[in-house]
């Protein structure tokens, strides 16, 4: 039978994701590989957990649970001095790009200044409705009064033209 891993005893308070709910979260030992923790949110037996600690994200399965202790299984290894000491993980999860961008700078919007450009927005839009209300009225409104007047045009033009003097005359002329 194989040994288990030495733990190492710590008492480190954190955040952690149980299904979707958030939750603190204290860990008494880890390992390179796992963990033994309490928390007050349940988390089952197979249940995958999230535990953020300052910069590091630590991802896992609960593999055994009674009462508030629950001990986890990671997916990654464990920067156990790093956690503790609450400093920035050796390695970043994505260093593809070669920016962070949570370090690029950002213009600083006030809460004031997106309120003006929304109402600006919601001005110009409900102009632009608008516009398309009245464009549609208009031709629809367009469309009928055409057809109204049609007939009589039609009627008009058949005197005017003497096609309908022959019509009533029977032919006659």
């Amino acid at each position: 039978m194989r040994q288990r891993e030495p733990r190492r005893k710590v008492l480190v308070r954190a955040r952690m994701r149980c299904g979707a709910d958030w939750g603190d979260v204290t860990i008494h030992n880890m390992s390179s590989r796992g963990l033994l923790a309490t928390s007050e949110t349940e988390c089952r037996t197979g249940t995958i957990v999230e535990i953020r600690r300052i910069h590091h994200v630590i991802v896992g399965r609960v593999v055994w649970q009674k009462g508030l202790y629950f001990g986890i299984r990671t997916q990654d290894r464990i920067d156990i001095d790093g956690i503790v000491a609450a400093r920035p993980p050796a390695h970043k999860p994505d260093t593809r790009s070669g920016t962070d961008r949570r370090n690029a700078d950002r213009p600083s919007v006030s809460i004031a200044d997106r309120e003006a450009g929304s109402r600006r927005f919601a001005r110009a839009f409900q102009f632009a409705v608008a516009i398309a209300v009245v464009v549609a009225v208009a031709l629809i409104l367009a469309s009928e009064v055409s057809g109204v007047l049609s007939r009589p045009f039609a009627v008009i033009g058949a005197h005017l033209d003497g096609s309908a003097a022959r019509s009533t005359d029977g032919g006659m002329r």
